[in-house]
Order: C-alpha cells, then structure tokens, then sequence
C-alpha cells in the first residue's frame, strides 16, 4: 500500500474516455481540498510528463480503462511500475475496472475506483494528499481488500452536485443528462455499470454550465451525452415530451451559444421513442441534420434474445419518420449477436443496403462480450468473407462508418480473457 503525499497528477486520456475524463478533472478542480493539485491531461504519456510528476518524490497516475483498451493500458502500466516504482501511484477506473479491479490490481495498479467517479475519486486523491489510507473509502480496493463491492452497492451519484466538464483545465466537451438505462439490453454494460434507474441532468445545471463554458472557453456548441435521448426528464420507459422540449428550449437560449446538437452521436435513441411530433420539435431547436438510431439487428428473434424491448418494425418506423421530419436516420446495426444464424447475419447486412436506398447511413458493429454485461461469457461476434466484402463495399461508399472490422480481433481478445476471469456480476 502507498502512503503518499502526491503534488501532481497525470490522468491519462484516450480520444474514447475523454468524455469522462473531462468530467472527473473538472470534479477535481472545483473540490476546495485539491486547489494545489497540479492536474494535467496528456494524451501521450511521456517519460518527460512523468520525470517531471516525479521529480519532487511522487505523483498520481490515472486511466480511465475501457475493456477495449486493456491491452494498452496494461503494457503501459507495467512499463511505467517498472521504471518508476513506487514514486508514482497508480489509479484505475472506468468500465473495465468496476467489472474486473483484481484484474487491473494484478498488473500493477495500487487503487481501483469501483462504480461512479465524481465522488469516490476526489475523496481517494484527497487521502493520498494527507498519507491517510484510501481503501477505508467505499468503492475503493486495492490488493489488501477484503471486501469486493460492485457497482450498484455505491451510492449513486447526483448529476447536479457535479460539473460537467473541466473549465479550470479548460477541457470541455458534451454534457451528460442522463444516466442508466432500464432496459438491460444484454450486450451493454449500462445497466452494470450506472444501474437500472435513470438520473437526469437538471435543466438548470445544463444552462448554468453551458453558459459558463460560453464565457470561460468560448464554447459555442453544445452536445449531449445520453443512452436514449428521448428519455430526459422520465423514468427512462418512454418519451416525456414537455420536458425535452424545456431541455431544448432553454439551452438554445443561452447567450452566446450558436448551435444545439441532441440526438445525435455522441448519443443515441431508442426505435420506440420516436415519434413525428418528437421529431418535428427537436427540428425546431437543434442544429444536427441526422439522428442516431439504434436497431442492432433485422432479427425480431434475435432482439428477443437480446432483451431489446422492440422490433424490426418498431426501427423501421423510426427511420422513416426521421426521414420524414428532415433528417438523416444513422443506424445502428451489431454484426454476429449470439444466437445469430448466418442466414440472419446476411438478412441484417441486406438490412443496410435497403436502409441506404431509403437515404440512410449505418454505423456497424461486430458483437464484443463487454464484461459487465449479461452476455459477457458469449462467443464473439464473427464475419464470413460475404458479409466482410458488403461492409466493406457500404464503407468505401461512405454509407457506413464504424469500427466493425478492428472489434473483430477485439471481440476474439475480450472472449479469451472473459473466459479466464473469476469475476462473476449479477444482474440489476
């Protein structure tokens, strides 16, 4: 265990969790215990960026960790323990930490934040400023730990007490209005990790930050980060018409503030939700041209199977209405689900190519047992050579993006080390 009395530090960032990262630095630069904290983000760590942490004894080191990520991490971890010791402390959060923390203890990690951040992290900084211990903190482990908690025995986070970006260190991005997800699609690791009941944002802290970033960074757009749109201000099960627009209507007032995007990547929206009038309402007030819609697949069976809580027609529905209403539907489709037929994998690919034809985009996966999720101990998702060469033909045609051929080789690495792990979660 390290008793340390850290000056600096160094959160590592990764283009796909900076979203997070953004959020955490700026819970750290408003907690009056940290203002001599040096704080920095780098998205390449350097010997330089740490010879310089270190060079008064110590310094903190942080990764928030996606399962797809591990590979990197772990190597760079190891190099870093390696030639630094124990000057450094290392921190790890993040998806893949709150579903394996003995997974990352084990290659070189001192702590892991289990579960939501933005209160168990400042308090686990503020024990290593002081030399006090952090594991008398819930949610916080290490390799001495007796008690392994999961994520949904810590208490859960109150958006408003948070910021949402970090304007101290001037790194901003999209505001997250809601948290957790009902549904338990059995390929997300939301329910897991944020739990089942569904947190929002309230309407003022979005416009009282938004309207601090306008003046602090010159922030003239805004995006919105939630795993179903439609959902604000709800129980997350349907639309809450009234309150969306209140969501909209007052952030397109904010002075200074050219342009709202809501619906769109980096967020999604469930098939069921979308209505015309929705639609026709958030064309009134937003500035993005497409929305993100996720179907996942053109099998009613198989989005039974994976507890999807909507049908093929249900998204078909939802296309059109989007292309009715003036924008541009991007579908999302995952490629090798478990369960899934070659007969059906082709049906959902031929799916693309119709969707295309009605002025769609799509933004293809292939199947990752995430860890967390319920399908977690499945097969990975895998392609045969036809459906390879259409994904690769909608691609060059700029009809779909996504990473689908890279998640081929990760789904296979995700499963191997899925299958040796003893972490077992539960369900909701």
């Amino acid at each position: 265990m390290h008793q340390l009395c850290p000056h600096s530090l160094l959160f590592r960032t990764h283009p796909s969790s900076r979203y997070s990262v953004a959020a955490l630095i700026g819970v750290l630069e408003t907690d009056p215990r940290l203002l001599d904290l040096e704080i920095r983000a780098p998205i390449t760590l350097t010997d330089e960026d740490i010879q310089r942490s270190v060079k008064e004894g110590s310094a903190i080191i942080a990764h928030s960790v996606m399962s797809t990520q591990t590979k990197r991490i772990y190597e760079e971890v190891k190099r870093v323990r390696e030639k630094y010791g124990n000057r450094v402390t290392l921190v790890g959060g993040g998806p893949h930490a709150s579903a394996r923390p003995k997974e990352l203890l084990s290659v070189g990690f001192d702590y892991v934040v289990i579960g939501e951040g933005e209160h168990t992290f400042p308090e686990l900084v503020a024990k290593l400023l002081s030399g006090e211990d952090p594991l008398v903190i819930p949610g916080v482990v290490g390799r001495d730990s007796e008690v392994w908690p999961q994520p949904r025995d810590i208490p859960i986070v109150n958006l408003d007490k948070y910021p949402p970006f970090a304007l101290g260190n001037n790194i901003v991005g999209p505001i997250e209005v809601t948290r957790g997800c009902p549904f338990q699609c059995k390929f997300c690791c939301t329910p897991f990790l944020t739990g089942c009941k569904v947190r929002h944002r309230s309407v003022a802290s979005i416009t009282k930050w938004l309207a601090l970033a306008v003046e602090r960074s010159g922030y003239t757009r805004a995006w919105f980060l939630s795993p179903n749109a439609l959902s604000y201000g709800g129980r997350g099960m349907k639309a809450e018409p009234e309150k969306l627009e209140t969501l909209l209507r007052e952030s397109t007032k904010v002075e200074g503030l050219n342009e709202v995007f809501f619906g769109s990547f980096p967020s999604e929206v469930r098939p069921e939700f979308v209505t015309q009038p929705i639609l026709e309402m958030l064309r009134s007030y937003v500035a993005n041209t497409s929305v993100q819609i996720g179907l996942q697949s053109s099998s009613d069976r198989i989005l039974a199977l994976a507890n999807r809580h909507h049908n093929v027609e249900q998204g078909m529905r939802a296309v059109r209405i989007a292309l009715d209403s003036g924008f541009t539907p991007h579908v999302d489709m995952i490629f090798g689900l478990p369960g899934e037929t070659k007969k059906e994998l082709h049906e959902s690919i031929e799916l693309c190519y119709t969707l295309v034809d009605m002025g769609a985009k799509t933004h293809g996966h292939v199947f990752m047992p995430l860890p967390g999720s319920a399908y977690e101990k499945m097969p990975p998702g895998q392609l045969d050579s036809e459906s390879r060469r259409r994904l690769g033909d909608l691609s060059r045609r700029k009809k779909m993006t996504g990473a689908w051929s890279t998640q081929e080789g990760l789904a296979e690495f995700l499963w191997s080390q899925n299958r040796d792990s003893k972490n077992k979660n539960e369900p909701c």
